[in-house]
This record gives C-alpha cells, structure tokens and sequence, in this order.
C-alpha cells in the first residue's frame, strides 16, 4: 500500500492557520484580562519598626482620573482615626497618599478603591502593623491631618476628607462634603466605596476593538484549520 504524504504546501496551509489562531487569542487577551495590584508599601501583613510616611500602590496598568471618577484610599487605625494626609496623587499605574507624622504603634487598615484603565473598578482590604520600639502606644491625628473618628476630640482646628485623587470632583456615599471644623467630627460611615451608580466607568472604545478583531481572527483562524485538517485526511 502506498502512503500518501501531506504535501508541503499543505503543511504550510496549516501552520500559518495555527498562528492566525495564536495571535486572535493574544489580540483578544488584553481585552478579557483585568489589571491588578502588584505591590504594595507598606505591603499587605508588613511589620515596621518605624511608621511610615507614605502608601504607594503600584497596579498593573495606568488608572482613569477625570470627573466623577473616584480612585480612593484610607488607612485606619484601630480606633477609627485616618491617617491619609490630604488627597492621593495618581501617576500613572500608582496610588500613592502621604500619612501623618505620629503613627502610634498598632494594627492599621487600608482600604482602597481604583478604576483601571480597562474600566473596570476594583476594592480591596488589607493590614499592616507598626511597633516602634520608640514610638507613641496612642495617638490621634493632629495639627489637620487626617480624619478623627466619630466621637473624638479633635485636637486641631479642621480634620481632612476621605482621600482621593485630584482629579476626582465628587465624594464617596456617606462622606460629608466639607471637612469637619472646629469641634465636629468625621462621620462615622466615611467609607471609599463610592455610590455604586459609578462602580465601573465606561470601556474604552479601543478595548472593544481590540476585543472584536480578536474574535474574529480567532474564528478565521478554527475555519481555515478545520478545512486543511479535512484535505489532509
């Protein structure tokens, strides 16, 4: 019996529809995958023997700012006292928010909230510690830093908002729109979870491209193969 051989034509056929089929998934792959946190200082369950200056946040892919886009941030203490000092900056794929001088040792929460370029918006929690040898056991936000907890005495003549980035021109549900003044307090929802008509802003229209052409590369590409895997049977 005589053994027929694919022709090398039909090889090639073949091949070049295997790689029509890979680059339809890679094209279509940024559009189906989410950006992400990639690090974080102080970084999530971190112990540090001296308080820190700042939390930067660093994500996969750049953040949307502009109107009614909230990319927010709050550190916490374990009596409620935000120590966030004034609004965060974005810069490109990082978050970033200076924190008051003062930082009692204990146990801190960090919440934040950001939109990523693909639109999509995400929020999440995590923890860190402080245990300065030399550093205070108590303490409360001062000379207009940060945010007191419902209750407290404040102990200078205004608190600050929740942060967030500067481009942002609206404050998230629960929020008070001014800063507390002399003898008030913080509410005690702040919260940067923001009204959840805005939980997601709209995708761009290249990610839809990319999305479509992808697909149809990819369909393209089972088509063409399913034909030449048929003449090479």
């Amino acid at each position: 019996m005589t053994r027929h051989h694919p022709h090398p034509r039909r090889l090639l056929a073949a091949a070049a529809a295997t790689g029509l089929l890979a680059s339809g998934l890679w094209a279509a792959a940024p559009a189906l995958a989410h950006d992400q946190l990639l690090s974080a200082e102080p970084g999530d369950g971190a112990t540090l023997q001296t308080a820190p200056e700042e939390l930067l946040l660093s994500f996969s892919g750049n953040l949307i700012t502009g109107q009614g886009i909230q990319n927010l941030v709050q550190v916490r203490d374990q009596d409620g006292h935000q120590w966030q000092d004034g609004a965060a900056t974005v810069t490109g794929p990082t978050l970033s928010a200076a924190l008051c001088d003062g930082m009692p040792n204990g146990d801190y929460d960090v919440s934040y909230r950001v939109v990523y370029s693909d639109g999509h918006s995400e929020e999440k929690q995590y923890a860190f510690t402080v245990q300065d040898p030399n550093g205070p056991d108590t303490g409360a936000p001062a000379d207009g830093c940060g945010v007191l907890a419902a209750g407290a005495s404040p102990s200078s003549p205004a608190g600050t908002e929740p942060t967030q980035d500067q481009g942002t021109t609206t404050a998230p549900s629960g929020a008070e729109s001014t800063a507390p003044g002399a003898g008030e307090t913080a509410p005690a929802e702040d919260t940067v979870v923001e009204d959840s008509s805005q939980e997601s802003a709209p995708l761009p229209a290249w990610v839809w491209a990319v999305g479509f052409g992808g697909v149809a590369v990819v369909v393209l590409g089972l088509v063409v193969a399913a034909r030449k895997a048929k003449s090479l049977g």
